[in-house]
Parts: structure tokens; sequence; C-alpha cells
């Protein structure tokens, strides 16, 4: 009789479940429209290397002044390597 009480729970939960997803229909994912247009970008990194550690953070500003200007966009600093790498849109 104990072993059926346990037997009994789970079998009702399957035979549930399946009603359910019966019941419910078919269940479709959400799409989201495509673009127009991908949009393309340049990259470009700049590394600072052979300058001591006051002047990378000098250079570094200068470096991303002048880009900011030209467009370009800081995405990306690597301090172990001295780099920072730009990004824009294509043109």
């Amino acid at each position: 009789m104990h072993a059926m009480k346990k037997l009994l729970v789970p079998t009702l939960c399957v035979l549930l479940g399946c009603a359910g997803g019966a019941a419910m229909g078919s269940v479709t994912a959400q799409t989201w429209p495509q673009p127009a247009t991908v949009q393309r970008w340049q990259q470009e990194c700049v590394e600072l290397s052979g300058l001591s550690p006051g002047a990378h953070r000098r250079d570094a500003q200068q470096i991303m002044r002048e880009r900011g200007n030209q467009g370009w966009e800081a995405f990306s600093v690597d301090v172990a390597a001295s780099t920072i790498c730009f990004k824009r849109p294509a043109q």
C-alpha cells in the first residue's frame, strides 16, 4: 500500500502536466524584426609602449581627446598591454 502511494503522486503530476500542455496549444518564441541595415564599424587600437606610468596617462588622455574629436569612441582599455581600442561608424 505504501509503495502505491509513492507511485501515485508522481504519476498524477505527469498526467496533469501532459493535460495542461495539451490544453495550452502551441507555444512560439518571441521574434524581433530584422533591422533595415546593419551598422558597420571601423576599429583601431593604439598601443602605449615604452613610456613611464605618468607619461602613459598624459599620452592616453591626449590620444583619447584627439580620437574623440575625429568621431572615435574608446570601447576597450587593456592596462596590462597598455592598449586603448576605439570604434566609430564606418564611412
